[in-house]
């Protein structure tokens, strides 16, 4: 089991393996973030946790905490689960382009300065 992202992402293979590398290289290089290896896979954090990678059998999530707060920028974020989380599901390679990921990761950073640590706040029902 890995201990480090650089651990969970040497233990995936195929478009899986190349999906979470972009994903990481275009979240970090998206800036104000850093990263965390917490729940069992990579965590991206400013002010509180702004976004996860985990990678699945069939898919790869990419989701963000307060993605449900960002469906008109990104129509493809699927609100679920507590705090105002939401994802996208890519079930294949270059599926979401880097600049995508910095609009999403930016406007994260933004709603934790704006409303706090998402996980200090109410989750919602």
């Amino acid at each position: 089991m890995a201990k480090t992202v650089d651990e969970y992402v040497a233990g995936l293979s195929g478009w899986q393996a190349k999906a979470v590398a972009a994903l990481r290289r275009d979240i970090l290089a998206a800036g104000g973030v850093t990263e965390a290896f917490k729940w069992g896979h990579p965590v991206y954090e400013a002010g509180g946790p702004v976004c996860l990678v985990k990678a699945h059998k069939a898919h790869v999530t990419f989701a963000l905490w307060r993605g449900a707060e960002m469906t008109a920028l990104e129509p493809r974020l699927e609100p679920s689960g507590g705090f105002q989380m939401a994802s996208i599901k890519l079930d294949g390679p270059g599926q979401i382009g880097a600049d995508q990921v910095g609009r999403l990761v930016a406007a994260g950073i933004a709603l934790n300065r704006e409303k706090g640590d998402p996980l200090k706040q109410p989750k919602r029902a």
